[in-house]
């Protein structure tokens, strides 16, 4: 039982040692997202930028995979680097550069879509790394840190934009300050990426407008058969407080708001500037330390009232009762 927990924990450590190792390797590149569109037959050349802020030369490696989106925060699942069918395979790069110490190379490539390439979205990374793909294997030895491009690929013909809200929703019903979070979850039932522009507009509970934001802040692409999770936060102060009461006094100070507020997400979508069906929530900002302060600040002017009237009129009832015995 000790042989095996010991093997587990030097399996960990040299894991961890390997991906340090391999992390200190890393390279940037840029751009971070490229997106091209052409037509079937059709060919796109580019220029990607490969920097190695290290002190010796390192020569990369490329890999290219097609990825699907997954979960609703714009992760990528990867197919395995051996299959490269689809656009893995439209692409024309070379396959390992050599990169000189604190410098930038320029590193060309070419996609062309075969003829009968499928109208719509296509979706893989270039990855760069300093181990040759061979040595990625499924052992875990050699597995290397890997830095990609994504490339969104749209082949025109038959293209399907439809959208809908699948939901729009705050963080929480009832705040004591600001920031609130709104997401607006938008479902792709189409063929093709997209990127949602618009406003959500919020009101205060007499229908006053108090802020309008962009519905899509990042300017996230929504991938086809997925869900993309869009926040956007409605705050007055960036600077937020830790800690107990006085910390959340502080940050109901700065980022005051009180009462109902409803919050309206207008966007639209594709290269038709589709529109959604208008959505909204709402919520309530209720700062109970301030009101809390507040309620007890009133309540000792009102006992300070109240023994200040009483002190008057017992110094006029005295003043009265000596007037008598005069």
């Amino acid at each position: 039982m000790k042989a095996k927990s010991l093997l587990i924990a030097l399996t960990f450590v040299l894991s961890f040692f390997i991906w340090s190792v391999n992390s200190a390797n890393a390279v940037i590149v840029s751009p971070v997202v490229v997106e091209h569109e052409l037509a079937p037959g059709m060919s796109v050349e580019g220029v990607m930028r490969i920097t190695n802020e290290f002190d010796n030369a390192e020569k990369y490696y490329v890999t290219i995979q097609s990825f699907s989106p997954k979960g609703e925060e714009g992760q990528q699942e990867y197919l395995p680097e051996d299959v490269i069918d689809g656009l893995p395979s439209w692409v024309n790069v070379q396959s390992a550069v050599t990169v000189n110490p604190r410098t930038t190379e320029e590193v060309p490539y070419k996609i062309t879509a075969p003829i009968d390439a499928e109208p719509g979205g296509h979706y893989a990374s270039i990855f760069y790394s300093t181990t040759p793909p061979n040595l990625n294997d499924d052992s875990g030895v050699g597995i290397a840190a890997k830095t990609g491009i994504i490339f969104l690929i749209k082949i025109s013909g038959d293209i399907i934009e439809y959208a809908t809200i699948e939901s729009f929703e705050s963080n929480q019903k009832v705040f004591s300050h600001l920031p609130a979070m709104m997401s607006l979850r938008i479902r792709n039932n189409g063929n093709v990426h997209f990127r949602p522009q618009g406003t959500l507009e919020v009101r205060n509970m007499w229908g006053g407008v108090v802020a309008r934001l962009p519905a899509n802040p990042s300017n996230g692409a929504v991938l086809p058969n997925s869900i993309r999770r869009l926040n956007t936060w409605w705050a007055k102060s960036n600077d937020v407080a830790e800690g107990g009461f006085m910390a959340g006094l502080t940050n109901e100070w700065r980022n005051f708001a009180l009462g109902k507020y409803t919050a309206t997400v207008n966007a639209k979508y594709g290269e038709q500037n589709k529109a959604f069906e208008a959505k909204t929530v709402s919520f309530w900002v209720i700062p109970w330390r301030m009101l809390l302060i507040l309620i007890v600040l009133l309540a000792i002017f009102i006992l300070g009232m109240k023994m200040y009237n009483k002190a008057i009129v017992n110094a006029a009832l005295n003043k009265k009762s000596l007037n008598k015995k005069k």
